[in-house]
């Protein structure tokens, strides 16, 4: 197995970041794609952080916070929001369980997916409106990252309630082995913010928390929980940030 070309996977299906070469579908590939995951994130991250830094001076900060997070939902192509809106829907619906399941698959989107998704952007816009320019690396650079490592760590921890579907391709390729080779990621967040730590343990407490209640409410996790994490990771963490910042 070529890994380049799971590194490539993983960036041209989790983002619209333009890859050198076009990466067919492969499901050896696709497997290996979450190990790189929160390379995604660092790619991402990096992208938002200078789009962050060229525009800071050119719009009022209620229009800038509006843009970034309008820029994040465009270079992710809305992967994982639609993932947050589904999870609303299906979880909203108060149904049993495989209802839910099945609200959560149809393409469509129901009123709660909306309120949903009006809750999230709103939250992200007021939220990097209050952030303190001194955190611009934590919340632009490393929320990314962390929040898509935490997908990681919910993909290996809990079970696919699911019979098939990409998620359970992912959840095939990550081994203990593979998991911890993850951290590797990670590991200069340490070097380079005096918050990792603070902002690791609220990603790990974040998933074991939801992972526990969406593998009761589900049976297990979804590709959109999978999603959900992501957006909740990203948005718990700026809030973090909020309050260290007033």
């Amino acid at each position: 197995m070529n890994e380049i070309d799971s590194f490539w996977m993983a960036i041209q299906y989790f983002s619209r970041i333009p890859v050198p070469y076009a990466i067919h579908y492969d499901q050896e590939r696709m497997k290996r794609s979450i190990l790189y995951l929160p390379a995604v994130g660092w790619m991402i991250g990096f992208f938002l952080y200078l789009f962050q830094q060229i525009t800071i001076d050119w719009f009022p900060r209620t229009v800038h916070s509006i843009l970034l997070v309008s820029f994040l939902l465009w270079i992710t192509g809305g992967l994982h929001a639609d993932g947050w809106m589904d999870v609303f829907d299906g979880i909203g619906s108060s149904r049993d369980k495989e209802k839910m399941l099945a609200i959560m698959k149809d393409s469509r989107v129901g009123a709660m997916g909306v309120i949903g998704f009006v809750i999230l952007f709103a939250l992200k816009a007021s939220s990097l409106l209050s952030i303190d320019a001194k955190f611009s690396l934590e919340a632009f650079l490393f929320a990314p990252l962390l929040a898509r490592f935490g997908v990681v760590l919910a993909v290996y921890r809990f079970p696919y309630a699911r019979k098939e579907g990409i998620g359970r391709m992912l959840k095939e390729a990550l081994t203990l082995k593979t998991f911890i080779v993850t951290f590797v990621w990670i590991l200069p967040l340490f070097w380079l913010t005096a918050y990792a730590l603070q902002m690791l343990f609220l990603v790990i407490g974040f998933v074991i928390l939801f992972g526990v209640y969406f593998t009761k409410k589900l049976g297990g996790l979804t590709g959109d929980v999978y999603g959900w994490f992501i957006e909740g990771g990203e948005t718990l963490l700026w809030l973090m940030f909020v309050l260290l910042s007033r």
